[in-house]
């Protein structure tokens, strides 16, 4: 399934951004292009399921839909103080 496909792509690079800087992420912003196969309510719902659980359960995500660009595109982490990764 992509959907799944892309998640997991999406939680490895949170991990290793967590990870490389030794900060929690506190928030994540992403963009949806209007015009890709995604929609911003199916993508979330998706996201939900595959965060249970983990470390990202709690996460803050924004998702912006944008009429140009890529399909789907993280833009932006916010984190927390560092060493707060627990």
């Amino acid at each position: 399934m992509h959907d799944t496909h892309l998640l997991k792509n999406i939680l490895k690079y949170f991990e290793e951004q967590e990870d490389s800087t030794s900060c929690k992420i506190k928030k994540a912003h992403l963009s949806i292009s209007e015009f890709g196969s995604l929609n911003k309510e199916h993508f979330l719902e998706h996201y939900q399921q595959a965060v249970c659980g983990t470390r990202f359960e709690g996460l803050e995500i924004a998702v912006d839909t944008v009429s140009f660009g890529p399909e789907l595109e993280i833009t932006g982490l916010e984190f927390a103080a560092p060493g707060l990764i627990g």
